[in-house]
């Protein structure tokens, strides 16, 4: 999923019926419903809930501030990926287990990306 495609995502209130990436339907994080209104589906809740972790994750190895939601909290102490701060005041720290996590959607990405330069050629060569 591209950067529009996740703010589209993001911001599904604010899109017009028309407007909205075709691919949101097409990976089932969205659907109408008979009334003609645009909701999430659990698929888009989930890949929602996953960004804002991966958000967190990403602003606390970079030692930017940030606000986690509750349940973002949760999953990520849950998961093994940060540790609770010593003292009041601190942030969490990320873990060796939530560097290894965050360097894996960073692999997708790069894989994603080469992928991304592929012709129509490509893949005809591929099929020889």
């Amino acid at each position: 999923m591209n950067s529009a495609e996740m703010h589209a995502l993001q911001s599904l209130d604010t899109y017009r019926d028309g407007d909205l990436p075709q691919r949101l339907f097409a990976y089932n994080l969205v659907m109408r419903q008979p009334s003609g209104a645009t909701v999430l589906t659990r698929h888009g809740e989930r890949t929602l809930f996953r960004q804002a972790c991966l958000a967190a994750l990403q602003a606390l190895d970079t030692g930017e501030a940030t606000d986690m939601a509750t349940g973002v909290t949760k999953w990520l102490l849950a998961s093994g990926f940060i540790k609770e701060a010593a003292g009041v005041a601190q942030a969490p720290s990320i873990t060796p287990r939530g560097k290894l996590w965050l360097a894996s959607f960073e692999a997708d990405d790069a894989t994603a990306q080469e992928e991304a330069v592929l012709t129509a050629s490509d893949f005809a060569r591929r099929r020889a």
